[in-house]
């Protein structure tokens, strides 16, 4: 969210002519619009899903790496 925001801030002109032209197609073509950003809203939970069972499936692998170097380790620094 933050990033959306950084990039409203610096680019104020060209987003709201974006948002002029969302506005006054949702004036004249409201089903059009409506559509358009359900569909927006669901790619969006799409790729938020997938990002993170990315990251999951990243985090489950680095850990895998890290103990297979080293399987010692967690005994290593119990006895320690």
């Amino acid at each position: 969210m933050q990033a959306v925001l950084d990039f409203i801030s610096a680019n104020p002109y060209p987003t709201g002519a974006v948002v002029a032209v969302v506005c006054v197609l949702a004036y004249f073509k409201l089903r059009l619009v409506l559509k358009a950003v359900g569909a927006v809203l669901i790619l969006g939970a799409i790729a938020y899903v997938l990002m993170f069972i990315f990251n999951l499936a990243s985090t489950g692998i680095e850990n895998t790496e890290k103990f297979r170097g080293n399987p010692n380790q967690a005994i290593d620094g119990y006895l320690k």
